[in-house]
């Protein structure tokens, strides 16, 4: 299985990015947002599923914080962007398939974080991202 350069390249940054979510619980913001960039000026017809991503990656964030009172900081909301981006066509289908796929794992990893790590209201986020991606990269959803 062959991966494009920037599918590795934003392999790297996520692998980068979750490594400082769990020793700091901070991302710089450069970081994402030339990940954002960089995937926009490569995939510039993916533009509206980038969109879609951004959306639903605020309702979640609206959800998860009214409903459990969690934190979802906007360096996730910026992964999902960076998602959508890079989805392979066709684009509706791996949509849908991204937003499962993130739902199971987001329920899994919350669901274990809290009963193996810590109870705390804030927890790192972009590891389970990184799963996602990962996921999404042996399926071949994103191009």
């Amino acid at each position: 299985m062959i991966f494009s350069w920037l599918v590795l390249v934003i392999l790297g940054l996520l692998m980068l990015a979750s490594y400082l979510d769990l020793k700091y619980k901070a991302v710089p913001s450069v970081l994402l947002t030339a990940g954002i960039f960089v995937a926009l000026m490569v995939n510039p017809e993916n533009l509206l599923a980038g969109v879609i991503c951004f959306v639903f990656a605020l309702m979640i964030k609206d959800l998860i914080s009214d409903m459990s009172g969690l934190n979802f900081g906007i360096a996730d909301v910026k992964i999902f962007v960076i998602f959508g981006l890079l989805l392979h066509t066709p684009i509706f289908t791996n949509l849908m398939i991204l937003i499962v796929i993130f739902l199971i794992f987001q329920f899994v990893y919350t669901v274990v974080w809290r009963w193996r790590v810590s109870k705390e209201a804030e927890m790192p986020f972009i590891p389970c991202l990184l799963a996602i991606y990962i996921a999404m990269m042996f399926i071949g959803g994103f191009a």
